[in-house]
């Protein structure tokens, strides 16, 4: 059973969608950078109304919980809310931290489509020099949370779901100039953060079903979605 019909819920939909005994929420707030409390307050409300089902709950956060200049953000507040919310009243849960998602969605919001069109249209953006991001493919999220819930390896616990390293912006800018033909029009401000996440679960996983994660990962997944 899947909750969502966005960018998660249908990657996910081929291992779960015929399952009566597992829940995969994949609903809710999309935008990180959202201040509206309604639409925290909406995702809450569908989250309790689905943990009354009793059933093995699959719940998407985010890395950014380890991101101290996003700590007292709504939106990672909010996702440790919902992390407590779900360890306290769910007797069967796995919580699936997600890095920067990147597969074919219309949202706004994803870094990935905001630097498309920022370097598409030659809009002018700010480059931070000391950020790192973590991206990894939709549809290996979805393989990976399968054989996790599959074999029950990330059953009770909190599990990152992300590509074994993250890169530093710049250098992702230079590869979207590279998959794109076009310069990218951008103003650099020395500004940023590095943090570390621990993947060896999920690896371990990724390994089990043949799935690997080269040097030519980012490139080859930035060609997958915006090569033209």
């Amino acid at each position: 059973m899947i909750i969502g019909n966005g960018l998660l819920a249908q990657a996910c939909a081929p291992h779960f969608r015929l399952r009566d005994d597992v829940l995969v929420f994949a609903s809710g707030v999309s935008n990180s950078r959202e201040t509206r409390a309604e639409e925290y307050a909406r995702e809450q409300a569908m989250l309790e109304e689905a943990l009354k089902l009793d059933l093995f709950t699959v719940y998407f956060s985010s890395c950014s919980v380890h991101d101290a200049e996003l700590a007292h953000t709504p939106y990672v507040q909010h996702k440790r809310a919902m992390e407590a919310l779900i360890t306290a009243r769910s007797r069967q849960m796995a919580i699936i931290r997600l890095p920067q998602v990147v597969g074919s969605t219309p949202n706004p919001y994803t870094l990935t489509n905001y630097l498309n069109e920022q370097i598409t249209e030659g809009k002018p953006f700010q480059l931070w020099l000391r950020a790192w991001r973590n991206l990894i493919d939709v549809e290996d999220v979805a393989a990976i949370v399968a054989q996790l819930i599959d074999h029950h390896w990330a059953d009770g616990v909190i599990t990152n779901v992300a590509c074994p390293f993250s890169v530093p912006v710049p250098e992702l800018v230079h590869t979207f100039e590279q998959v794109l033909g076009q310069r990218a029009n951008y103003t650099e401000v020395d500004a940023g953060d590095h943090y570390q996440l621990d993947v060896e679960l999920s690896m371990a996983a990724a390994r089990a079903i043949g799935l690997e994660f080269g040097s030519d990962y980012i490139i080859n997944l930035i060609r997958k979605y915006y090569g033209h």
